[in-house]
């Protein structure tokens, strides 16, 4: 017995694919008599619409985008509450910012009295090491 060589060397140069005679000869003619007729479509004029349309779009996504920034940042510019585009009041009745004011200013007066007592502290009793 013989072993069968099954190397691709023996396959090398053949075409293993073959078309039918005469295939080719009409095919062009076959498959165009196979597609359906297409009609003849006539161009429609373009209007006035259909060309300001692009631009109608464009300026109303601006005037949204500009709607949408100024409820976001605010009416001032400076990144303000938003709550003042919703009229909603966030200022503070007068007597009550007194005395905040007069806290704050107390805190302060009291800081600045420490600081400057452990200054003098400082200048009297120097320390020495």
């Amino acid at each position: 017995m013989r072993k069968e060589d099954n190397s691709l060397e023996r396959l090398k140069g053949i075409n293993p694919f073959t078309v039918p005679d005469g295939y080719m000869e009409g095919f062009t003619e076959r498959i165009m008599s196979q597609l359906p007729e297409k009609p003849a479509e006539g161009r429609e004029p373009v209007t006035l619409m259909d060309r300001i349309r692009p631009w109608l779009y464009m300026a109303a996504m601006f005037a949204g985008l500009g709607l949408f920034f100024k409820a976001i940042v605010g009416s001032d510019g400076l990144g303000g509450d938003a709550s003042d585009s919703l009229l909603v009041r966030t200022e503070l009745p007068a007597a009550s910012m007194e005395a905040i004011q007069s806290e704050e200013d107390e805190e302060y007066l009291e800081y600045i009295e420490t600081q400057y007592a452990q200054y003098l502290l400082d200048e009297e009793y120097p320390y020495s090491e």
